[in-house]
């Protein structure tokens, strides 16, 4: 029997339930303490233990057995095997966040867990005719996404960061129609902002994952 990923590049398998599957698994393997080295092996595994994937699959679906940010990142901006979401509205739990690689950055990649949620009053940087959107993340990462007690990162505790696997916020940034522009890390005051031209990111959802 063909494995599950083989199954979608071939055939196009639309399980109804798969945009769930994917924000669950993540949040369980945080649960688990399952130890992984970056976002990109992160989202790896989740597709691993919610598709039952194996690494040829994933070889087949993103053309590395362990991708890393940048190759998601190819995969996700020319629209291989996602739906790409361009607005802050459209983002729903399942969607996958990924930053491409730029200069010495080599890129992110982190799995939403909720809507995005418009910021009022909006934090600064604040630029004109943009909105500011709340969305909740699961990641792996060395760098928090602020201790904030409105939108903390799970792994700041007592002020203290621990890297690893952890739920937190990112900010992004739309225009007055709620089309996507860029982001910053964190959901704190004097964040910096990333442009999308010089880091660009791209949120997409998964081809099994049904539209909303």
């Amino acid at each position: 029997m063909a494995s599950a990923a083989v199954s979608l590049v071939a055939f196009g398998s639309a399980p109804a339930d798969a945009c769930t599957d994917v924000s669950d698994t993540v949040l369980d393997l945080i649960v688990d303490a399952t130890p992984v080295s970056s976002g990109a092996v992160l989202f790896t595994a989740v597709q691993k233990e919610a598709f039952g994937y194996t690494s040829t699959d994933i070889a087949v679906l993103w053309g590395s057995t362990s991708p890393n940010s940048a190759q998601y990142y190819t995969n996700f901006f020319a629209g291989n095997h996602v739906t790409k979401i361009s607005t802050a509205t459209g983002i729903a739990a399942g969607d996958v966040l990924v930053i491409g690689a730029a200069g010495t950055y080599t890129g992110h990649t982190a799995i939403v867990t909720g809507a995005a949620t418009q910021l009022s009053p909006a934090l600064n940087p604040v630029f004109a005719n943009t909105k500011q959107w709340a969305v909740p993340i699961a990641d792996s990462t060395t760098t928090t996404h602020g201790c904030s007690v409105s939108y903390p990162d799970s792994r700041c505790v007592g002020g203290t960061f621990t890297a690893g696997e952890g739920t937190a916020y990112m900010r992004l940034y739309s225009d007055l129609s709620d089309n996507l522009k860029g982001y910053s890390w964190s959901v704190t005051s004097g964040a910096t902002y990333y442009w999308p031209e010089t880091r660009p990111y791209v949120i997409g959802r998964l081809t099994p994952c049904p539209p909303l």
